[in-house]
This record gives structure tokens, sequence and C-alpha cells, in this order.
């Protein structure tokens, strides 16, 4: 559906685009499976979730979560790095989520 065409030719087929996005934490491979497992569980708006399907803002930690019965080298091999997050933006206030993730990453080396 969206193959070919660039970002012009998907705004042409989409009326808006979707609210998906996936990052990856800095760090090693232990210090970004552990600084995404953290970061999941600081946060206290968004929902740590397995489906990001939904209106609410939805977070996933693959490494940890979906994927961790995979061999970490099996992972990686697959381009699933230790540290990759995927967000699902819902629809609660912008300032709120951001608010929300600022905390979590920035408190994601406490505890360790």
């Amino acid at each position: 559906f969206f193959s070919g065409g660039g970002p012009a030719c998907r705004s042409r087929r989409a009326q808006s685009f979707g609210g998906m996005l996936a990052f990856i934490i800095a760090g090693d491979d232990e210090t970004a499976l552990r600084r995404g497992r953290r970061l999941c569980e600081r946060l206290e708006v968004i929902t740590l979730a397995v489906s990001l399907g939904g209106t609410e803002s939805l977070i996933e930690h693959p490494a940890s979560m979906t994927h961790a019965m995979i061999p970490r080298a099996d992972r990686l091999a697959g381009g699933l790095r230790d540290g990759l997050v995927r967000l699902s933006v819902g629809l609660e206030d912008i300032d709120d989520l951001l608010e929300d993730l600022e905390q979590a990453l920035t408190g994601c080396d406490d505890g360790q």
C-alpha cells in the first residue's frame, strides 16, 4: 500500500499519518535492555502493552516482552536491538505524554 512514491505519495493516499513510532535506547546491549525495561516501568500516563491498537497511548519493549523468548543473538541478527521501544500515541493531552516520557527517560538509569 505505501511502497514507493515517498511521503508525497503517501500523503495523497491517507488523510492523516499514524501515531506509531519506534526509537532505540542508547547503550550497549545489557544497558539498553535494562534502560528499555526501566523506561516502560516508570511511565504513568502511557500504558505498557503487547498490542499497540487502541485510543490510549501504549508502549512496548520487544526484547523483554514479545520477543523475550528468542535468543539475543537471533534477535540481534534479525535487526531487533535490545533498546528498541515501540510507542503508539493515543488521544491523551500531548503535554501529559511528553512529561511522562521525559520523566521516564530521565529516570531509566535509577535503581540499576
